[in-house]
């Protein structure tokens, strides 16, 4: 979708999700003293992660933030991401491509970790470096994992929105961002469905027969130039939604 008009009245159309459980915000990522464009950085922001390597500049992490937001939200509000997994992936990436992302495919599979017995969190590390190029954005997407554990407070933000009963859908973000401008996201979909109803699923070991992982790993390239004709409408769709769901992260 090309034509502003189009791009304009797509956001305006969209509905999205405000009922927020517990809301938990530590700071905004707007905040005086948020990490600045020199420092790698990563937010909690409902059920994604978002990591930041240095050198994205502060509109390119909130032009990244409030675009993922506001297709998580409102893909939220139309399906149930926990039995809907297909139709909640092809509107948030369809949306994405809307507002300015190039993605290059919209199709979840199953994936089968190489170990026996894992945890969730290193089986995403293994999804991101299957990626090419991903092996880059492994250790600030390890470093963020790590974070997340030491941060109760972000954690459960996290398990708020990703978890609900036997299914966890979540999405890993890392990002960086090129000399002309332009961000790369290594985007990770992914879905874990387990035999067992717990409050987490990151830090837990798991068997492979007793959980089946669907996800989506590939590189988008959001065109900055283009989003910021749209930037205005999607942090007004959004409104005050762009803090009750996030939560910085320290690294």
């Amino acid at each position: 979708m090309n034509n502003l008009t189009d791009q304009l009245e797509f956001i305006a159309s969209l509905e999205i999700a405000t009922n927020v459980v517990r809301p938990l915000l530590q700071s905004p990522p707007d905040e005086p003293d948020a990490p600045g464009p020199s420092s790698d950085s990563a937010v909690v922001a409902g059920d994604s992660l978002l990591s930041f390597v240095a050198g994205l500049t502060r509109q390119a992490r909130e032009d990244v933030l409030n675009s993922t937001l506001l297709m998580q939200l409102a893909a939220n509000k139309r399906f149930d991401k926990a039995r809907q997994r297909e139709e909640w992936f092809g509107f948030y990436t369809e949306g994405l491509g809307k507002l300015g992302w190039t993605l290059s495919h919209t199709e979840l599979l199953r994936f089968h970790p190489s170990q026996a017995s894992f945890c969730m969190n290193d089986v995403i590390i293994e999804i991101i470096e299957g990626v090419v190029g991903g092996s880059a954005f492994s250790p600030i997407a390890r470093r963020t994992l790590e974070s997340l554990r030491k941060q109760p407070h972000a954690l459960e933000l996290f398990m708020n929105h990703s978890n609900a009963g036997h299914v966890g859908t979540f999405q890993i973000l890392p990002c960086s961002q090129n000399a002309a401008g332009d961000v790369t996201m290594l985007m990770n979909c992914v879905q874990l469905i387990r035999n067992v109803s717990n409050n987490s699923f990151l830090f837990i070991n798991f068997q492979n027969n007793e959980v089946q992982i669907f996800r989506s790993a590939q590189t988008a390239v959001l065109n900055v130039q283009a989003y910021e004709q749209v930037r205005g409408a999607v942090v007004e769709k959004l409104g005050r939604n762009a803090s009750q769901f996030v939560a910085n992260l320290s690294l």
